[in-house]
């Protein structure tokens, strides 16, 4: 008893100390575990938030991105916060199921594969309450990745091997999707071949730089198909670094873009930057796209700028001017991006993929030219597989003519031939279906950057076709493996039309296919039109092999 008043005494001098408070201290918004003020993420290691002024840090650009398949596979690419920014993997999700449980409560869970090899959780999971946070990531995310297209122009000027451009091409066209896609600033997803490490067939490149000391920039990037390890610049190294064909992807990626091949302009040609600075010499530009590709690709390149800005000028000139007709002219390009326009536009959707022949009238000049692209890659001129003799009666010119035939078996020749820098050839071509059942040519819009607010505010609607399942394919070669004999694209050249001016006519001869969600759709094919002039049959035919 003689203690209580020494208790009572205590306890007087601490109660005016008020109630107790959470300065201090804070609960997470997600998992509600206590964590300190000053703690950047949850200590709830299956949790995984980040904290910003209290605030769980919304970076729905950088945790997940959505990869652009192009089917219906939902690949996902994903930040490992543990390890840093830099670092990802991958996350398929896969269906998603309501279950009713016995006391009426609705539960919504997702099955997917996490495949970021230092999950602790399993691959495969179905139930939400045991998902990792990779696969929770994925299903909150609401931005898709950039693609960027790689011409054929510039993949067949790329001076590596001829194995590796084919093992580039195979890449971007053996499966749906772009080659090349950008995640973030530095961060690139490439296709790849599936392997037990790659299961989905992507991978990521990453390409880095770093300010340093009294100017001086560390730049470097790295694949994770493990080809080669990280290579940083230096300029004591004499050696150029390892490069794998997914880097070439990247490469010829940037080259196809003028804002990306600024951007990475570094990228575009590693030796030839450490070899400038080895030298005390600062590379432009310019420099490097030489040293990577061919003097004739750099100035068909500047000659296009040139052309474009006497175009330019022509057209700031007033329109009361009259116009000059010497100054009017059709270079070869020109044409022969009319050519591949008119190539692109018989490839629709709304028809049964065994065109006419597209009829052209051509100088002898222009053909000798095209023929020079067709006979690209090897150092004789390529010789016809077929040359016919015919004669004609029941139209003008009346006469004896010769028609040489050329047969083309391999798409990226085909590419290689048709290609221009103002109209690229289009193997493959996207369209919408409209109500009327008629179809219309899918363009992508250009992928603008959203806020925060407005990534998160914006309600996810998938259209009830997708524009990207509707498609028309060029058919050149084996396009089954029950296929014996390859579809070939016919070029035919008849000389001499036009004697005086020395003019001939140009049949080309093709066909495509359709692709509807995937699946190639077979089409009846359409009584052929009558056409105005009608050959003879020939006098003689004679093959060349």
């Amino acid at each position: 008893m003689e203690q209580q008043p020494e208790r009572m005494k205590t306890l007087a001098f601490l109660a005016d100390l008020g109630k107790p408070t959470l300065r201090g201290i804070k609960k997470c918004p997600k998992c509600g575990t206590i964590n300190g003020t000053r703690g950047l993420s949850c200590k709830n290691k299956s949790c995984g938030a980040v904290f910003r002024d209290g605030v769980r840090k919304q970076q729905p650009s950088i945790d997940a991105v959505r990869i652009v398949t192009g089917s219906a596979s939902q690949v996902y690419s994903v930040r490992l916060r543990d390890r840093g920014p830099d670092y990802r993997g991958f996350v398929e999700l896969g269906t998603t199921e309501a279950i009713q449980t016995v006391d009426g409560t609705i539960i919504t869970h997702v099955t997917g594969r996490c495949l970021v090899p230092t999950c602790f959780k399993a691959s495969s999971q179905e139930v939400s309450e045991n998902q990792c946070q990779h696969i929770k990531l994925a299903m909150e995310c609401h931005v898709e990745a950039t693609p960027h297209t790689l011409k054929s122009s510039v993949l067949n000027s790329l001076q590596v091997a001829a194995e590796t451009k084919q093992a580039i091409w195979s890449l971007a066209t053996e499966s749906s999707g772009p080659l090349v896609q950008r995640i973030t600033r530095s961060i690139m997803v490439v296709k790849c071949k599936a392997s037990p490490k790659h299961t989905l067939g992507f991978l990521h490149v990453s390409f880095h730089e770093k300010a340093r000391m009294k100017g001086v920039t560390e730049r470097k990037f790295y694949c994770s198909c493990q080809a080669f390890k990280a290579s940083k610049s230096s300029a004591n190294k004499e050696e150029p670094a390892k490069r794998c064909i997914h880097f070439y992807a990247c490469v010829c990626a940037f080259v196809s873009d003028e804002k990306l091949g600024k951007e990475f302009s570094y990228f575009i040609n590693f030796e030839s930057v450490s070899r400038c600075r080895s030298s005390g010499l600062q590379a432009s530009s310019e420099t490097q796209l030489l040293a990577l590709y061919p003097q004739e690709h750099t100035s068909q390149a500047a000659s296009s700028a040139v052309s474009k800005a006497k175009k330019k000028k022509k057209e700031d000139l007033a329109v009361s001017q009259p116009i000059d007709e010497s100054q009017v002219t059709l270079t070869f390009q020109d044409w022969l991006a009319s050519v591949t326009e008119r190539i692109n536009q018989t490839m629709h959707y709304q028809f049964d993929g065994k065109p006419e022949p597209l009829v052209f009238h051509v100088p002898q000049m222009f053909f000798d030219a095209l023929q020079q692209r067709i006979s690209m890659g090897s150092k004789k001129k390529r010789l016809p597989n077929s040359t016919t003799g015919f004669v004609r009666k029941d139209a003008v010119p009346l006469g004896t003519f010769s028609k040489y035939t050329w047969q083309i078996t391999n798409i990226l020749q085909v590419k290689q031939i048709f290609d221009t820098p103002e109209m690229p050839l289009e193997v493959t071509r996207s369209f919408v279906e409209n109500r009327d059942g008629t179809y219309e040519l899918f363009k992508c819009p250009k992928v603008q950057v959203e806020s925060i607010a407005e990534a998160y505010g914006r309600v996810e609607k998938q259209p009830s076709i997708r524009p990207l399942e509707l498609k028309t394919f060029l058919r050149v070669g084996n396009m089954s493996p029950e296929q014996k004999e390859p579809t070939p694209f016919i070029i035919e050249w008849i000389p001499d039309i036009l004697p005086k001016l020395k003019i001939g006519e140009m049949r080309i001869k093709l066909e495509y296919g359709h692709h509807r969600n995937g699946h190639v759709e077979y089409r009846e094919q359409q009584p052929p039109s009558e056409q105005s002039l009608e050959l003879s049959p020939s006098l003689a035919t004679i093959n060349i092999h």
